[in-house]
């Protein structure tokens, strides 16, 4: 490439990038000379008018965040059991923040099982287990009213409250397009789109569950939580121009939809991103008012909860900048810094009070964690050379303590926050486990390290002088008992490798993990692999039952056979009421006793597909 050449190129992207720091800065301008009608740091859009400039000028200087089409139309739709048999002692979902619930597929109240599979749900009679019965089955999209022909469902997740069951899941349908004006053929053009769902069930009846009423945004929706039988739904959509008109975001409540309102519609004016909508949808469980808000920006990657504030990250990637001299070398590779906005939640009430940003990307939402009026946060800071870094930032969420270059090279694997203690590991040859002391929020500092085999994708607490870690080693599943009573020497106390070749979904899911100190027992759904000498392939699944001892470490206390109905029905949950150990697939449960471990029932829930091959059917007692 000639010198002119390299100048040309050079002044080319420099002038894209001035032009487009221009627009944005111009319309962030515009911002100031107006009042602010919005939450705190975000500013609500005046009109429809206004939102759709922004949208133009964002897809000017962001390359393709904007979505355009002729003409788009939302589909039409329609919109005394007793339970003192319950047990008075059963376990509940391993969440990250206590009374900061978290949806899943299985929960229980101490008598039935509540389960989703896929776009199903099941009520099942549990306790006593020699009683265990598949009550109910739901079709949740016939039970909304919802015609079948152009629309599927998937359930993400259940809640209980009180006598209600909650189930959040995604709604997917289809919009058609006209066919052209001059054609005489019709032409279809499919486009899809989502409604981000929360229906809530009387199950005061098990027999013959009530739907009290349904709401949802539109979007894919990302993740819930629930706190005080309040709901709120982060939802994630891209946007759109209709005819030169912006789509907002709408709200459904019982199949009618209508526009959110465009004052609750707020965008960043620093961010030059506009490519897509975050919406957010409170909804008070027993009563079923509602609140929404949408956020334009980019796209949401982590989100955090506490008790009374709700926290999202958007990930931007910076990537190759070019100098004149060096036109074709790159001089900054790329990284990643992260927006982080926090929401203050009020009953149903979403407040945008602040908003911060720090370098890197964040692994997953243990990354974050609220603590005495901070955000603490564990970031990556690139790919190809990375480094690790822990920001402190106060409750306007500006920076006010730093601890950057952590384990140059190395990946950020798991981060749990403890307290005033931070426990981080990262991973490329080795498993370094860092002990960070978060106690001085000016000073994050490094206390203790300890570097052993492996890594460890998930830290659970064990009381306050012990780790948990669950991980893999030259792939084996690895659970490990860390002793971190004395911060500044960690130890590896106890370790366990489970076979040759294993795995498991609490590797990367802490729902699937079942932990209870007071019992001293660990559950983890488990696959194992197998070659025989001669080469023939073999494999396992269902479940290891551990005993953990503070003092005596790790143990095995037996396996759980999940292969009887079907070699690959893998085991994803399990829960315990009283003395009783249920291990769920997406097709069956069973029963175990938790003194031996001995089967009690065995229950075949959902019909597995045609293909599958069954070598049981019903219950086995």
């Amino acid at each position: 490439m000639n010198d002119y050449l390299k100048i040309a190129l050079s002044v080319c992207i420099a002038a894209t990038v001035l032009v487009s720091g221009m627009i944005m800065y111009a319309f962030a301008k515009g911002s100031e000379d107006r009042p602010n009608t919005g939450d705190g740091m975000l500013i609500s859009f005046s009109s429809k008018h206004e939102l759709a400039d922004f949208l133009m000028d964002s897809e000017s200087s962001v390359d393709g965040s904007a979505y355009y089409s002729e003409d788009m139309r939302a589909p039409t739709s329609t919109g005394d059991y007793s339970l003192s048999e319950a047990g008075s002692s059963y376990s509940t979902t391993n969440v990250q923040v206590a009374g900061v619930d978290e949806a899943d597929m299985v929960k229980t109240d101490g008598e039935y099982i509540y389960v989703s599979s896929y776009s199903s749900i099941n009520i099942i009679k549990a306790y006593p287990s020699d009683e265990m019965v598949n009550v109910t089955s739901l079709d949740l999209l016939d039970m909304c009213g919802y015609s079948s022909e152009d629309m599927s469902i998937y359930v993400s997740g259940l809640y209980l409250f009180q006598e209600k069951l909650v189930v959040v899941w995604n709604l997917n349908y289809h919009m058609y397009l006209d066919h052209y004006a001059d054609s005489t053929e019709y032409l279809y053009t499919i486009i899809a789109n989502q409604v981000a769902m929360v229906s809530v069930l009387d199950v005061s009846n098990v027999y013959d569950p009530v739907l009290e009423f349904s709401s949802g945004v539109t979007g894919y929706g990302l993740t819930s939580r629930v706190v005080d039988g309040n709901l709120y739904l982060v939802a994630q959509m891209y946007t759109w121009m209709v005819d030169g008109v912006p789509y907002i975001p709408h709200l459904w409540v019982d199949g009618a939809s209508t526009e959110f309102a465009i004052d609750d519609v707020l965008f960043d004016p620093g961010t030059p991103d506009a490519s897509s909508y975050i919406n957010l949808l409170s909804v008070d469980i027993l009563s079923g008012e509602s609140q929404c808000k949408a956020i334009m920006g980019g796209y949401a990657s982590v989100v955090y909860m506490s008790q009374d504030a709700l926290y999202l990250t958007i990930p931007k990637w910076t990537g190759y900048v070019f100098s004149v001299d060096s036109a074709i070398e790159p001089i900054e590779e790329w990284t990643a810094r992260t927006s982080i906005y926090k929401i203050a939640i009020d009953d149903l009430s979403m407040v945008a009070v602040a908003g911060g940003e720090v370098k890197g990307w964040l692994l997953d939402q243990f990354s974050m964690d609220e603590c005495e009026g901070y955000l603490r946060v564990a970031t990556t800071t690139s790919w190809s050379e990375p480094e690790n870094a822990v920001y402190v930032m106060n409750s306007d969420l500006d920076v006010v303590g730093s601890l950057e270059d952590i384990a140059p090279t190395e990946w950020i694997f798991s981060a749990r926050f403890m307290g005033e203690t931070l426990y981080l590991v990262t991973f490329r040859q080795v498993d370094p486990l860092f002990v960070i002391d978060l106690s001085d929020p000016s000073a994050p500092e490094i206390v203790g390290e300890l570097k052993v085999p492996g890594f460890s994708s998930y830290l659970h607490p064990v009381g306050t002088d012990h780790v948990l870690g669950i991980g893999s080693e030259n792939g084996s599943v690895k659970v490990t008992l860390f002793n971190v009573s004395d911060p500044t020497t960690p130890v590896e106390q106890s370790t366990f490798l489970v076979g040759s070749y294993s795995w498991t979904v609490a590797s990367y899911d802490h729902k699937a993990v079942l932990f209870d100190l007071e019992r001293e027992m660990l559950v983890l759904p488990m696959s194992v692999y197998a070659y025989d000498p001669n080469g023939t392939y073999s494999s396992w699944t269902g479940a290891y039952v551990f005993t953990v001892s503070l003092i005596e470490g790790i143990s095995l206390n037996g396996i759980i056979s999940h292969d009887e109905v079907y070699t690959y029905d893998w085991v994803v949950r399990s829960l315990y009421i009283e003395d009783s150990l249920y291990t769920v697939s997406y097709y069956t449960i069973k029963a175990s006793s938790l003194s031996d471990l001995s089967e009690e029932a065995f229950l075949l829930y959902s019909a597995l597909p045609d293909y599958y091959f069954t070598y049981a059917e019903g219950v086995r007692t």
